[in-house]
């Protein structure tokens, strides 16, 4: 046995030698976390570039379908006014007794 051993076994202390694949030291780390949050800010910047011009396009469209249905309902409010006036003028000349017939 060699002179380690002897001395780990009669301290209860176990000494296993490891060896470490792909690890990265704390500067590495750092900088892999670093790109990522910088790739992540940029990303969410273009989501709410991106949600910014949807609601743009929502809010014009809004108001154009605003302007139709205004435009709709002048136009309907105007033929019921011709209908209107032009039953009323039916009614009238029917109770206008004619002068010729008489």
């Amino acid at each position: 046995m060699f002179q380690s051993e002897i001395e780990a076994k009669s301290s209860k202390t176990v000494v296993i030698p490891v060896m470490t694949i792909g690890t990265n030291n704390l500067e590495e780390e750092m900088a892999t976390k670093k790109a990522m949050l910088e790739m992540l800010v940029k990303e969410n910047e273009e989501k709410e570039a991106l949600i910014k011009l949807h609601e743009e396009k929502i809010t014009m469209l809004t108001r154009k379908l605003e302007r139709q249905l205004a435009r709709s309902l002048t136009k309907s409010s105007e033929s019921k006014e011709e209908e209107t006036t032009s039953i009323q003028g039916e009614t009238f000349d029917e109770e206008v007794p004619s002068k010729k017939g008489g």
